[in-house]
């Protein structure tokens, strides 16, 4: 088997996928049939800038913080009220959705303008910098 020709979208795509889904750099290697790991990281270093980087990486999972027995005891003695309760989870669960279409938006803007700015690319606009040592 020969050696396989990425487009430079494909390649944005293959590594805004793995910066968006929190797999590892082995997953996407296998799932795209890349040589190696390395491709990926060279990937990311060739087609995005730092700014995109550090937009599109995934959240690290939360951390569940365990309660040693005293605390836990502090916290039953004084239960929260029903209603109160309820109105809170209500207010957080309304900010959450709009949060995820604030952020499904960005995420759609994003695409676009990136999916234009690779098709100038291609046709001989240049628009993003290259690194490397200016000229």
């Amino acid at each position: 088997m020969g050696k396989q020709k990425f487009s430079r979208s494909l390649k944005r795509s293959i590594c805004i996928e793995y910066m968006q889904s929190g797999v590892s750099r082995k997953e996407i290697a296998l799932k795209y049939n890349l040589p190696n790991v390395q491709t990926l990281s060279s990937w990311i270093n060739s087609c995005l800038s730092p700014l995109e980087i550090h937009e599109k990486c995934a959240s690290l999972p939360p951390v569940t913080v365990q309660m040693d027995s005293d605390m836990a005891k502090d916290k039953q003695e004084e239960p929260m009220d029903v209603a109160a309760m309820s109105a809170l989870i209500e207010a957080q669960r309304k900010q959450i959705e709009k949060l995820e279409k604030q952020l499904k938006y960005s995420q759609d803007k994003n695409l676009a303008l990136n999916t234009l700015i690779d098709i100038a690319e291609e046709q001989g606009i240049k628009i993003r910098k290259k690194s490397g040592a200016k000229q």
